[in-house]
């Protein structure tokens, strides 16, 4: 197995691992009456999402539109580049599969999502709510530069 494909396989484990390990913690809180508002049911326990899961909420709770296009360009999209630049990587002779991996790169939101997080986890809840960013997103993050950096390596071989 070649060093590229290594690491496009690394790419496939870190997105497994980013799209379902925990990403974010919701922890809910109201400051000065939180043991009041915990035994009246009004502040739930903490809550931790992964990409998937959150992608679940949204759909199940009524957020159609918004879940599918987070499942779309933060599922799907990543997968097929991977997957694409694998099949290029196999068989050099399959450059389309490089222009086709090229072209889902472009519409991945791995960019978009990690700053709307960091936007949530640096903005202030009332009661003082915290959002606190977990490994997961981490993990996302990586495979997104491994794929970068395999696709440019496959840019290169195909030149």
């Amino acid at each position: 197995m070649t060093r590229l494909a290594l690491l496009n396989w690394t790419g496939h484990v870190l997105l497994g691992f980013g799209l379902f390990g925990p990403c974010m913690t919701v922890t809910p809180r109201m400051e000065s009456v939180q043991g009041l508002a915990k035994w009246l049911g009004l502040v739930g326990e903490p809550k931790t999402y992964s990409i998937v899961s959150g992608v679940r909420a949204l759909l199940n709770g009524g957020n159609v539109g918004i879940g599918l296009i987070l499942l779309f360009f933060s599922v799907f999209f990543p997968i097929a580049k991977l997957v694409a630049l694998r099949v290029c990587i196999t068989d050099a002779r399959l450059g389309r599969s490089h222009a086709l991996a090229a072209r889902f790169g472009k519409y991945s939101m791995v960019d978009v999502f990690v700053i709307a997080l960091l936007v949530v986890t640096g903005k202030s809840y009332p009661g003082g709510t915290t959002v606190e960013i977990e490994w997961g997103i981490f993990a996302f993050a990586g495979a997104a530069l491994l794929s970068m950096l395999v696709g440019t390596a496959v840019a290169r071989r195909l030149s």
